[in-house]
């Protein structure tokens, strides 16, 4: 190729290269907001998982004893019915 033939070719790669050098800044920008936001939802989301692995332990020590007034409600609810069938009989 001649001198003149590599002045067009390298004249037509700087222009693209100008031309498409603001596009690839904006994408550039973007995907580093977006990075900087996916970080941050990670963060919160770890803060979440272990704020539930501390609750979890709480959580099951409240449902037990929540079944355990379950079984008391139960239990107080079959000494009424028998007190109940007694005092009819009287």
């Amino acid at each position: 190729m001649s001198v003149s033939e590599w002045g067009v070719v390298i004249g037509v790669v700087t222009a693209a290269l100008l031309a498409l050098a603001p596009w690839m800044f904006m994408v550039h920008a973007k995907l580093a907001v977006l990075s900087a936001q996916v970080s941050r939802l990670d963060a919160k989301v770890d803060k979440m998982v272990d704020a539930d692995q501390e609750r979890l332990p709480w959580c099951i020590q409240h449902q037990a004893t929540l079944d355990e007034f379950a079984r008391r409600l139960e239990t107080y609810d079959v000494q009424l019915a028998d007190i109940a069938q007694r005092l009819q009989e009287t």
